[in-house]
């Protein structure tokens, strides 16, 4: 491979956003030791004109990729299959990163052989432009590791924080879903129990634009979206079951409160519908679901309602993004004891 890093940029109708997000990427340090690949999903508006000026600035850096609409996941299975970076990763065309840093990450990866890097990154609030720190965790930084350790802290992180060596992505024939929205899920997933060592760099490199009306998890587009969330739920269900035997424990067990969460998410969706017939339809369905699975039966997954009740009444990372678009605090504990009745439901 000619290139330590491939970053694929998925642009759909990104034409505002491309002159905002490339440069962040450019530095004469390191911009010879990457490859940016802007795929353009079907765009309507001038993204692949505005973007093939950068790639006429850069022609050995950058390259354009316009392809027929086939959704956010068609365009990283694209810059899977076109990267040439010993290294991969993903930054979406509304987003950005913190140019120093980034520099920084391009030069760990020169010198490394690790599987799979985490970098904490920035949320920056459209509505305020302030900026928050996450996944800032208690790890020695710089210190390679094999996975199985890692992931006892870092669980499931969000593909934000993501650098994935490109062969564990080809070499295993990572491939996910298309056509679909929540498939960060499945690219975060899949790779994981093919994954040896990982390594936690302590500086943010992502910046991840929220607030601006647009995401897929908003309360709701992700009611409107409820049958993508609910294939994608079934989908990872079909991974973890198949998930090799020699998967190390904690690496099985982050994946198992990863499809917790994903469960207790696809309840508020269904429960968050407007038309009781179709609520009461749908959320009856997915316990059904469950239930014939033998979800349950599963030790770690059995213990859904701790992930569930706290003393403060709240709930765990994604569904809090989807309390947070609810009304009032009195329609959220209507939801909360409706899945609660529903999990009891299954465990008869």
């Amino acid at each position: 491979m000619s290139k330590i890093l491939t970053v694929t940029i998925p642009s759909y109708n990104t034409e505002k956003y491309i002159d905002e997000c490339l440069p962040y990427l450019i530095d004469e340090q390191i911009i010879s030791d990457i490859e940016i690949l802007i795929v353009s999903d079907g765009s309507k508006d001038n993204t692949v004109a505005v973007a093939q000026k950068w790639a006429d600035k850069y022609p050995d850096s950058i390259r354009v990729i316009d392809k027929e609409n086939g959704g956010h996941g068609s365009t990283i299975n694209r810059g899977i299959l076109e990267a040439t970076g010993k290294y991969f990763k993903v930054v979406d065309g509304d987003d950005w990163v913190v140019t120093k840093n980034f520099v920084k990450l391009v030069n760990y990866l020169k010198h490394t052989e690790v599987d799979l890097i985490n970098n904490p990154y920035l949320e920056h609030d459209e509505e305020t432009s302030a900026e928050t720190l996450m996944m800032k965790l208690n790890i020695p930084s710089n210190r390679l590791i094999k996975h199985e350790k890692i992931i006892e802290q870092i669980k499931i992180p969000p593909m934000h924080t993501i650098t994935y060596k490109t062969s564990i992505l080809r070499d295993n024939s990572i491939i996910i879903d298309e056509k679909m929205f929540y498939v960060d899920v499945e690219y975060i997933c899949y790779p994981l129990p093919f994954v040896k060592t990982s390594v936690y760099l302590d500086y943010p490199v992502y910046i991840y634009r929220t607030n601006s009306g647009t995401q897929s998890m908003a309360v709701g587009n992700m009611v409107k979206n409820r049958k993508m969330h609910l294939t994608m739920t079934k989908h990872i269900w079909n991974f973890i079951k198949q998930i090799p035997a020699i998967t190390p424990t904690t690496v099985k067990k982050a994946l198992y409160q990863r499809f917790s969460e994903l469960i207790i998410a696809q309840y508020v969706i269904n429960l968050s519908i407007p038309n009781k017939l179709d609520r009461k339809k749908e959320t009856i369905a997915f316990t059904e679901f469950l239930k014939i699975e033998k979800v349950l039966e599963n030790p770690d997954i059995l213990n859904l309602s701790k992930l569930l009740v706290r003393t403060n009444g709240g709930i765990i990372r994604p569904a809090v993004t989807i309390r947070n678009g609810l009304q009032s605090n009195k329609a959220w504990h209507v939801i909360e004891r409706s899945i609660l009745n529903s999990i009891k439901r299954m465990k008869k």
